[in-house]
């Protein structure tokens, strides 16, 4: 099928043929077939490079140009970014907004947008808005369809779908993903045509390594010249063939150590596989950008060799420089954790899959699920540029060779199970459905709840098992106060109603309330330890675990069963003391050394504690504690920024002015806004890190700040 049958305007059809395109794909076509450029409902489950994200983008932009909103989610910020990155293609037919965070906040600003790029979490929250835009959607686009099976966003996406259908939104519904087991279940709960296909851009060869040799899903063997470790050997293999490589490793220390290794094995091989100039290059960029230098170092090292590590503790802008590396070729070898299978669009010759098996810190060692292994290997294989793709899994005996290619290759992809019925969801989303209006009585409740798709797959037994679980759930929002129920109906409290609007887990809103009423000492350690509690707060699980922070927090909660020898509590001050080390200055390295905590994962920190610090604050205010709301507050943006309290003014008012500059110029002399007003750029431009341009810029902030 041509660009040119396509039922879409010309000018979106100039754009097409601007980005290269010009024919359709078979499941391209089929979907125009099933009618997504019409309007309808469509399911695509098709393979990876197969162009579904192409064709939903083209409808979200029809969709725009005949005077109505789109809304694309994805499931994660950095997805967001890159989708953003994609709508560019075309030019000036669509205006563009991303919208990821600041859950209390109906952003109605939206409506000036032709296109809005959101993530689950934060669509879910629009809708308990309910901002008047809305009635302007025309087409929702629901990215990686599968995530509805993952316990954390799976019923976010269903709470998205059930709430579309009770607004009884006009809005076209468009679901994609590669690797759904069940399509035909999920099409149904949609109300949606399915396209579903196996059709590849480009061939995919899949195979398991074990004792030097590879067997093929077709029975045929090859051997691997190479006498080294397997993803040495593969990754060795893969790059004297002239393709690219992506090693899929369990942990990030194995990312690290693994690249290293490659890097090694490609220097003594005396072979020129690389650019070396271009390495170098980059390599020196990468020295000159990174936040720590003990991972810039490390990542330079190997990155001048055309190799690099990958995994969230890299800081964003490492990460996008070792794409852009990739994907321009100077990088021939990526190790990455699963996250970059999940999160971004860097295809490769050759994937490697070093391990069917990790390792939780909760779980205990646990196999991947076969959906992974297929979001892994479908990474194999570039368009236009590979003739084949190649997924090879590493197995450590025979028979671990035979179980791979039976369970991993041969097998089918699990059905994806709802996990909205589980208390934590339910509550959850029960509190935004009663607070937002959707429902009131338990009865309206069920019914809201029959079009989920956790109550389609219970079967003949769903409106039983839904009113016994929506019940219990209820009762306990009314036992934390955050619902209150008068005859048959349940109300939100004023509370429960901020609760909802700030998009924070009602269980984690009851602790907070529960510690903030409890605390006895007014220090920031403790609001720390009050935010960290939350389950959202990732555990440092690295370090010594210091008594001094124990018994401060203690103090400060002397009526709680609070007991250092409890593994929870534990954890959760290991957590406290590295952001504590963070809030009071300490340089990067010293985290990442101490704690293993890198650069990227301190945004995160950052982020759920500008989101989850901030709400505390917002609970203690509405329970009658002002003071406690203000000094979480400090506590919070302390730890957003990693400063003391002395320069948080600069640092929240100035931008260009991070934690390294704040600090400069509070030794300088400029302690507040009200010293830079008064300041001339020259006695600032003189600083270590500062220049005319900044300098002049930092002045003009304080005095608008100010009013002057």
């Amino acid at each position: 099928m041509d660009v040119s049958s396509l039922p879409i305007p010309p000018e979106l059809r100039e754009a097409l043929r601007r980005r290269g395109v010009e024919k359709l794909y078979p499941p391209q076509e089929a979907a125009v077939r099933a009618g997504i450029l019409n309007g309808e409902n469509v399911l695509m489950t098709t393979s990876t490079a197969s162009g579904k994200t192409l064709l939903a983008e083209v409808a979200a932009v029809k969709t725009a140009l005949e005077g109505k909103m789109a809304v694309f989610t994805v499931p994660l910020k950095a997805l967001a970014y890159e989708k953003q990155l994609h709508f560019s293609y075309y030019g000036d037919l669509v205006d563009v907004a991303v919208s990821t965070g600041e859950y209390d906040s109906d952003d109605a600003w939206l409506h000036k947008y032709d296109v809005v790029i959101t993530t689950y979490e934060k669509l879910d929250s629009l809708l308990r808005h309910r901002p008047s835009w809305l009635n302007k959607v025309g087409a929702i686009v629901l990215d990686e369809i599968h995530y509805v099976g993952d316990s954390k966003r799976g019923p976010v996406l269903e709470s998205i779908v059930a709430k579309v259908k009770y607004l009884g939104l006009r809005a076209q519904v468009i679901a994609l993903s590669a690797t759904v087991g069940n399509p035909e279940a999920l099409a149904k709960w949609l109300g949606a045509r399915l396209v579903k296909s196996d059709w590849r851009p480009v061939p995919l060869v899949e195979g398991v390594y074990h004792g030097g040799e590879i067997t093929y899903a077709d029975g045929s063997r090859r051997t691997v010249k190479h006498k080294a470790d397997p993803e040495v050997a593969l990754a060795l293999d893969a790059l004297e063939g002239g393709g690219q490589v992506l090693v899929f490793v369990s942990s990030r220390s194995a990312t690290v150590s693994t690249a290293k290794k490659i890097a090694g094995a490609v220097a003594s091989s005396g072979r020129r596989m690389i650019d070396a100039f271009e390495a170098s290059e980059l390599a020196k960029r990468i020295e000159e950008e990174a936040a720590s230098k003990v991972i810039g170092r490390e990542l330079a090292e190997v990155v001048a060799r055309g190799v690099a590590f990958h995994n969230a503790g890299l800081e964003l802008e490492l990460r996008r420089i070792v794409e852009e590396g990739f994907r321009k070729g100077i990088i021939r070898a990526v190790v990455s954790t699963t996250t970059l299978a999940a999160g971004v669009n860097l295809p490769a010759r050759r994937v490697v899959i070093t391990d069917v098996r990790r390792y939780d810190p909760l779980l205990g060692v646990e196999e991947i699920p076969v959906m992974e292994y297929r979001q892994m290997a479908g990474r194999a294989g570039r368009p236009g540029l590979d003739p084949y793709g190649e997924a090879i899994a590493v197995a450590s005996s025979r028979r671990e060779a035979e179980y791979i290619m039976e369970r991993y290759i041969r097998g089918s992809i699990e059905p994806v199970r709802s996990q909205l019925f589980s208390d934590v969801n339910l509550r959850a989303h029960l509190l935004g459905v009663v607070g937002s209006g959707y429902a009131n009585t338990q009865d309206e409740v069920v019914d809201y709840l029959s079009a989920t798709l956790a109550y389609i797959q219970l079967g003949p037994a769903a409106m039983s098992i839904a009113r016994n679980k929506a019940e219990r759930a209820l009762d306990q929002l009314v036992a934390w106060g955050f619902l209150e129920k008068a005859g048959e109906a349940y109300y939100a409290t004023e509370l429960g109603r901020l609760v909802s609007r700030l998009y924070v887990d009602p269980e984690t809103a009851a602790t907070y309330i529960d510690l903030l009423k409890a605390m006895k000492r007014d220090e920031p350690l403790a609001y720390i330890y009050v935010i960290a509690s939350s389950p959202e707060v990732p555990k440092v699980w690295r370090g010594r675990f210091d008594k001094k922070v124990a018994a401060a927090i203690m103090a400060a909660f002397p009526d709680l069963p609070l007991d250092e020898d409890d593994e929870d509590f534990r954890q959760t001050v290991k957590t406290v003391q590295m952001l504590w080390e963070w809030a009071n200055e300490a340089p990067e390295d010293r985290i990442y050394d101490k704690y293993g905590v890198g650069p990227g994962d301190i945004r995160v920190y950052a982020d759920l504690f500008e989101w989850l610090g901030t709400a505390a604050a917002k609970l203690a205010a509405a329970v009658g504690l002002p003071e406690r709301a203000q000094s979480a507050l400090k506590a919070t943006y302390r730890v957003v920024y990693g400063v003391k309290e002395e320069l948080l003014e600069l640092v929240m008012n100035l931008k260009g002015v991070g934690r390294v500059r704040a600090r400069a110029l509070y030794n300088a002399g400029f302690k507040t806004l009200a010293d830079l007003a008064k300041a001339r750029p020259s006695e600032i431009a003189k600083l270590q890190g500062f220049g005319e341009r900044l300098a002049a810029s930092i002045i003009e902030q304080a005095r608008a700040s100010l009013g002057l």
